[in-house]
């Protein structure tokens, strides 16, 4: 199941899953621990009393605001790709995020995953909007991030 030893350890464990390289937020959300990939792949399991759901977890991570910070702070690759190694990540600074924000955000990942994963501007847009009010981004600072994306 896995190329890896050290990855048998966390099969069966629900996590978000990445490519190392990638172009924009390619992370899923692996619930029953059941995928496997032959190139570099990461896995992220919460911390035990992380009580924020992996759907919210997930819509952070592919956010625009996260792929505009890996752009900002990571190295281009050929064609604009980019790594999403933890040691890239690791640095971007995750919100509090509110018991009511988790639940609405939740929601609208399982409405996007219910649509099969197609891809629904409107249902992004809202994802992208909640993501920017628990950072408090202002109109201007949105304004930034969509210029340089």
């Amino acid at each position: 199941m896995f190329g890896r030893a050290q990855g048998i350890n966390y099969s069966g464990i629900p996590k978000l899953i990445a490519p190392e390289i990638s172009l924009g937020g390619n992370f899923a959300y692996d619930i029953n621990g059941q995928y496997y990939s032959t190139t570099t792949i990461y896995g992220y399991i919460k911390r035990e009393g992380v009580d924020v759901s992996y759907e919210t977890l997930l819509a952070v991570m592919n956010s625009d605001l996260c792929w505009w910070f890996l752009k900002h702070t990571g190295t281009v690759l050929a064609n604009g790709y980019f790594r999403f190694k933890p040691t890239y990540l690791k640095p971007f600074p995750f919100p509090n995020i509110s018991k009511t924000n988790d639940i609405i955000i939740n929601k609208l990942v399982n409405e996007k995953m219910r649509i099969n994963n197609k891809k629904d501007d409107d249902i992004n847009k809202k994802i992208n909007e909640c993501i920017y009010n628990m950072y408090n981004l202002s109109k201007d600072d949105i304004n930034v991030i969509y210029k340089n994306l």
